[in-house]
């Protein structure tokens, strides 16, 4: 759930964290835990980011905060697997803004 997300956006401590995959499909992470893995765009190392967010309870405000992964300034490929999520509009919109992002190349 949302707590165990919260102890996962701790890994952006991890100096050499260049790579991070985590599937955490069907887990209950809702917004609080999407608020706290966007935390992850304080990696300072971080180049390569997959998250499996599918079928989570995130809604807008979850979203929105995972769209600010585009202040994340090593991250090159971002790649966010959102289906089965109340994502709304606003949410939708915002993730429309990751293509503005300057460091990332893909996502």
């Amino acid at each position: 759930g949302g707590s165990g997300a919260q102890s996962l956006a701790a890994l952006k401590e991890a100096p050499s964290l260049h790579t991070l995959t985590l599937d955490l499909a069907d887990n209950n992470v809702g917004d609080s835990g999407a608020r706290a893995l966007a935390g992850l765009k304080e990696a300072t190392s971080l180049h390569t980011l997959t998250l499996n967010l599918m079928f989570n309870n995130v809604g807008a405000s979850g979203v929105q905060a995972l769209a600010g992964l585009k202040e994340a300034t090593a991250l090159h490929t971002l790649t966010l697997y959102l289906a089965g999520n109340n994502v709304g509009d606003s949410g939708a919109a915002a993730l429309t803004e990751l293509r503005h992002a300057a460091a990332l190349r893909n996502f």
